[in-house]
């Protein structure tokens, strides 16, 4: 973990917090100061603290304990649905009205990664796999999360190495691939055609959470053996209306990005 990101106090709190969470009965000041190795004087000044949060309460002379606030926070937490959960109505409504595959991906640590997937009934399918990543200059979730991030974190996630090919369709130069994420943007979806998988076509549009920043991105797919000029604009409009509906609903929840 990077020296500049990680806050000591804070780790020091939350052994605190642990160490308390996961005894029954009350603690003195010297049996927890033992049991997180801290020194005396800063334990106290943390639970002073989280006392005063009301977090944790003194019990008797000299003992503390969590009180229901914490519990509190995990029941509020647990009971707010995950972006899979909230998405996986949607999906399967899209995949319905198309007749073809869905898929999710989340932005995670700069990697758009693919979430979940509601199969299509044919037996000429597109195949990806849950954990898979998504190129994020030449697939359509890729390049629908990558149009939304702000520049300077698409730049890092892009990195300096050439963009790899996957087909003879691959954007590979940099200044093509910032000319279709402009295109994303305007449009409001994303297009690979055969640009990871020959004889493929998929479309997919992002996904905002409560704060309007990209969190993820949703799409359709189709073999182009399937995929007639009328189907393709059903795509687009199917995929650009279950991204916004996500995204609606994520709003309602609250949902930020983690």
């Amino acid at each position: 973990m990077p020296a500049n990101n990680h806050i000591e106090l804070v780790e020091k709190a939350m052994r605190i917090l642990e160490v308390l969470a996961d005894v029954e009965d009350p603690l003195d000041l010297k049996d927890l100061t033992a049991r997180v190795g801290m020194v005396k004087s800063s334990v106290y000044r943390i639970l002073y603290t989280l006392r005063e949060l009301g977090y944790v309460e003194q019990h008797g002379r000299g003992s503390y304990r969590l009180t229901g606030r914490v519990s509190s926070l995990a029941r509020r937490a647990s009971a707010q649905p995950g972006l899979i959960e909230v998405a996986r109505p949607y999906l399967t409504a899209a995949r319905d009205a198309l007749n073809e595959a869905a898929w999710l991906a989340q932005w995670r640590g700069g990697r758009v990664v693919l979430v979940d997937v509601v199969e299509a009934p044919h037996k000429l399918r597109l195949s990806l796999g849950i954990g898979d990543s998504c190129p994020l200059h030449a697939s359509s979730l890729g390049k629908a999360v990558a149009a939304f991030l702000r520049p300077e974190t698409l730049a890092v996630a892009l990195g300096t190495d050439p963009l790899p090919r996957f087909t003879e369709r691959t954007i590979t130069e940099r200044a093509q691939l910032l000319r279709e994420l402009a295109r994303v943007r305007a449009g409001g979806f994303a297009i690979n055609e055969e640009e990871t998988i020959d004889g493929a076509v998929l479309v997919g549009a992002p996904v905002l959470d409560s704060t309007g920043e990209v969190t993820a991105a949703v799409s359709l797919g189709s073999p182009m053996a399937r995929c007639t000029t009328p189907k393709r604009e059903e795509m687009i409009e199917l995929v650009r209306h279950t991204g916004g509906a996500i995204s609606q609903r994520l709003a309602e929840l609250g949902y930020r990005r983690g």
